[in-house]
């Protein structure tokens, strides 16, 4: 029987950065009135649309039309610089349906980040706590692709934000990082420090986990059995691109 394995809260510089962002709109109200509040909280809704438009660019996922346009009429209607536009009126009615979009598809996970659901995935299978981690990538045997279906797969995943994908000349490698804000807003292009599942050209797969990774299991976990559990994760998950059901996927994850 799969057990639940738990995390420790993860990516928590998310949060970091929301509190961040909301103490700059609590200063900017305090020492400069209203003023201040509206001029900042407008900034930071363009800036917010933006990292999301990249986001659109990357993935090409259409999804993301709803934030960039939410967060975009958001700036709209708060800086005082639109506030005279006589659409400024329709800027804030069609922000708040745009919001409700936005949470229909948070809550629905059309949009929603992939690290801690292949985590728990990866470590349900795993029995026994012997062999802590290793630095070394781990050979988790090999598979039926072609160069074409892990391609394909790397894009897939990449369009619903579960991986990036670096797609090299003698393998592609499906990077699983904590923060995907660093690959899809920052540019971030190396992974060596990165978890990550790697098809190699010869039908071979290595999985590499992080040490920062590896520690947010709150128990122990034979390690290799975890790399090996992962490796036969993703294995699945060429499988059903190849049937043509790539859904799966999805619906693997959100059982979590």
């Amino acid at each position: 029987m799969e057990k639940r394995v738990k995390l420790k809260p993860v990516q928590v510089g998310m949060w970091v950065f929301t509190l961040a962002l909301t103490l700059s709109v609590l200063l900017a109200w305090i020492f400069f009135g209203s003023s201040g509040f509206y001029w900042t909280f407008g900034s930071i809704q363009f800036l917010l649309a933006l990292m999301h438009f990249f986001v659109l660019l990357r993935t090409r996922y259409l999804a993301y039309l709803i934030p960039v346009g939410m967060y975009f009429l958001w700036g709209m209607t708060f800086l005082h610089l639109f506030e005279d536009h006589p659409w400024h009126t329709y800027f804030a009615g069609a922000s708040a349906v745009l919001l409700f979009a936005f949470i229909f598809v948070l809550v629905s996970k059309r949009i929603n980040w992939r690290f801690k659901e292949i985590l728990e995935l990866a470590a349900k299978p795993v029995k026994g706590t012997a062999d802590g981690f290793s630095h070394r990538p781990f050979p988790a045997g090999s598979a039926d692709f072609t160069g074409k279906d892990v391609v394909g797969l790397a894009r897939y995943l990449k369009k619903y934000v579960v991986v990036f994908p670096f797609i090299e000349s003698d393998r592609v490698v499906l990077v699983i990082p904590e923060y995907m804000w660093l690959y899809m807003v920052l540019f971030r292009n190396s992974y060596q420090n990165e978890t990550y599942v790697a098809f190699e050209n010869s039908g071979n797969v290595t999985v590499r986990i992080a040490r920062r990774d590896y520690e947010k299991y709150k128990q122990e976990l034979t390690f290799d059995h975890l790399c090996g559990s992962l490796g036969e994760l993703f294995k699945q998950f060429v499988q059903w691109y190849m049937e043509g059901i790539p859904e799966k996927i999805l619906d693997r994850l959100n059982s979590t």
